[in-house]
């Protein structure tokens, strides 16, 4: 791809390619949202987004490219995924929420949402305490929403969910995940509602790679085949079953 740029990994959804110190991307559904948000977080926010630097002859969004490690294999390293981590994760996020509430962007929401939470999706770079996030990537599907999405949505991607998986801990890093995002600044978050929540967006996960199969979506058909929609599924009912040891350890049982 000498002219169209080096094929970056972990993209399943959209192209992402690198070229120089540019990322190239297919453009999101509401581009003009996207790029009114990069802009803002640029200005209110530097560092937790890539600049946006407009569009290329292909009609591909163009990012800058922020250095450091993308964990896009699922579990590839524990460091990731560690109390440091989540410490670091709670503060971009509510960098994100506080730069945009009370925007246009905003409108008559709490704030504008990431909504694709997760560690392929943010940029890494190294710590005193080992591997810790500093930028957010993919906005495809940023809008308007509460804060307790972010944080719930971040909850379940950055933990093991189902099988033998221990739901207690669950519930500790979902409550290391609201405990460092308020700070000092007390209760921001409705912690009571945030497991109902979660299980909300799992069932829409799983629900909404079915629908988009269904309707003959690429990507979705390659999820449904791969297993996603059964697994997420799964991962549902494990929630539901195990919902008292999570708000327990999450301190809201």
């Amino acid at each position: 791809m000498a002219d169209g740029g080096e094929a970056m990994p972990g993209g399943f959804v959209a192209e992402v390619v690198r070229l120089g110190d540019t990322v190239r991307r297919t453009p999101p559904a509401d581009a003009d949202f996207a790029a009114a948000l990069l802009r803002h977080l640029a200005a209110t926010a530097p560092g937790v987004a890539p600049a946006y630097l407009g569009t290329d002859e292909r009609g591909r969004q163009v990012l800058s490219h922020v250095d450091g490690l993308v964990p896009w294999r699922d579990r590839e390293d524990p460091a990731f995924f560690s109390d440091a981590a989540l410490t670091h994760l709670a503060g971009l996020i509510r960098a994100v929420h506080d730069a945009c509430a009370g925007t246009v962007l905003a409108g008559d929401a709490e704030t504008v949402c990431h909504r694709d939470l997760s560690p392929k999706n943010t940029v890494y770079r190294a710590g005193a305490a080992g591997p810790v996030p500093v930028t957010l990537l993919d906005w495809d599907l940023a809008g308007p929403g509460r804060r307790i999405e972010d944080v719930a949505f971040a909850g379940w991607h950055w933990a093991t969910l189902g099988g033998d998986a221990d739901p207690a801990e669950l519930g500790r890093r979902c409550r290391l995940l609201c405990d460092a995002y308020e700070g000092p600044s007390g209760r921001l978050l409705p912690r009571d509602e945030l497991t109902g929540v979660l299980i909300d967006q799992v069932e829409g996960t799983w629900r909404g790679i079915a629908a988009g199969a269904d309707r003959g979506e690429p990507a979705m058909r390659r999820l449904r085949a791969a297993g996603v929609v059964e697994t997420v599924r799964g991962w549902r009912d494990w929630l539901c079953r195990h919902r008292p040891t999570i708000e327990a350890a999450l301190g809201t049982g």
